[in-house]
């Protein structure tokens, strides 16, 4: 009997054993679906940085040949010197392979991850870069210590505590990173601003200021005036994915610019607004800067009345709380309107439309500030006067 029990004993054992196997690979195989275009990024970053690699070995090959004729490359223990150049090359192969992983990431199809892996790979691509930087800065250290002790740049290796220091930021960076990346829409939003856009520009000739005061408060309230023209003229950036974990939304917004330079006003719009009625636009607002009430009347409607395919992606619920919004922007700004304008006549001297062209923000500022939106998706789906 004792037999047969521990032999049951040990059939028990190897199910149990068997059923944990099964367990751990259905579990393996769970995350590698779930994370495979990650792994993906990273298989195409490393074999990116294993071509580099071997440019930089065969120059250290080269360097070997070198120090067998002249031992000055050898250090204290008879090891080949680091060439000074090899540390640096190896850090920038490292940032163009995680650029060319972010790059395989952000390329892959939809479908094939879901929304946050771009996110997770933003955040890992910014630890790699902040583990770069403390590479470089023990390089550095270690190479200044040197030449103050009179040794050369390369005599002695980069102390290990330092990639102590960069595994103890590359956690903390990727989890911060991470979470403070953009999404879809953001990405799209900030590579318009890298590539630069279709843009409408505006130009609004102001008459000369006697003295700074009068042109402070004169510049404060044009700006005031354009306010609501620069939210119009701003561009709203949807994006979407479709995976097999569900689909996700996201809203990004493009900002209309300003430059007040002198008694110019320049404005740069980043959204697609109608040219007949952007033209009836400035005309307006030079009316209004010449003391003409019917301006006024035209310019409150067309700052509160959102455009025509917003009121149509309404419900009938969202109208009538669209139109209780409405009137009472109407109102908002019709006082408003009345005291800028008496505060601007004479003041408005030509409101230019000027031929559409390429505009790119960034990097080059020049004295170009963005209007300020409010921030979140919720914030930014609520603003019906947002051009798409």
């Amino acid at each position: 009997m004792g037999g047969k029990n521990k032999r049951k004993q040990q059939r028990g054992h190897v199910a149990l054993l068997l059923l944990g196997g099964l367990v751990l690979l259905a579990l393996g195989v769970l995350l590698f679906w779930l994370w495979l275009p990650l792994l993906i990024a990273v298989a195409a970053g490393g074999l990116v940085f294993v071509l580099l690699s071997q440019v930089g070995r065969i120059g250290w090959m080269l360097e070997g040949r070198r120090a067998l004729r002249d031992p000055g490359l050898l250090m204290e223990d008879g090891r080949l010197r680091t060439p000074v150049w090899l540390p640096f090359y190896a850090m920038l192969a490292a940032l163009v392979a995680t650029a060319c992983g972010w790059m395989v990431l952000f390329l892959l199809p939809d479908s094939l991850h879901p929304a946050e892996m771009v996110q997770m790979g933003t955040g890992l691509a910014g630890a790699l870069v902040v583990l770069v930087a403390v590479w470089l800065l023990g390089q550095l250290s270690t190479g200044w210590s040197l030449l103050r002790q009179g040794q050369a740049w390369n005599a002695r290796r980069m102390s290990p505590e330092w990639w102590v220091w960069a595994a103890i930021a590359f956690v903390p960076a990727m989890l911060a990173i991470g979470l403070l990346a953009p999404d879809r829409a953001g990405l799209q939003a900030w590579g318009l601003q890298w590539r630069g856009y279709d843009s409408q520009p505006l130009r609004i000739q102001l008459a000369p200021a006697s003295h700074p005061e009068q042109a402070r408060l004169r510049d404060a309230a044009l700006l005031e005036l354009v306010q609501p023209l620069l939210v119009q003229g701003s561009r709203r950036i949807r994006a979407s994915m479709r995976s097999r974990h569900g689909t996700s939304h996201w809203t990004a917004a493009l900002p209309a610019r300003y430059r007040l330079q002198g008694d110019v006003l320049d404005i740069q719009l980043a959204g697609r607004l109608d040219p007949e009625g952007l033209q009836r636009y400035a005309q307006q607002l030079q009316q209004l800067g010449a003391g003409d009430p019917s301006a006024l009347r035209w310019l409150v409607a067309a700052q509160c009345l959102p455009a025509p395919s917003a009121i149509a992606a309404l419900s009938a619920a969202a109208r009538r709380a669209q139109w209780a919004q409405m009137q009472a922007c109407a109102q908002q700004r019709s006082q408003a309107l009345q005291a800028l304008g008496a505060q601007l006549q004479g003041q408005i001297l030509q409101v230019e439309l000027l031929p559409p062209a390429h505009y790119r923000p960034w990097p080059q500022r020049g004295g170009w500030q963005a209007v300020a939106l409010p921030s979140g998706q919720e914030a930014l789906n609520e603003l019906p006067l947002l051009a798409h």
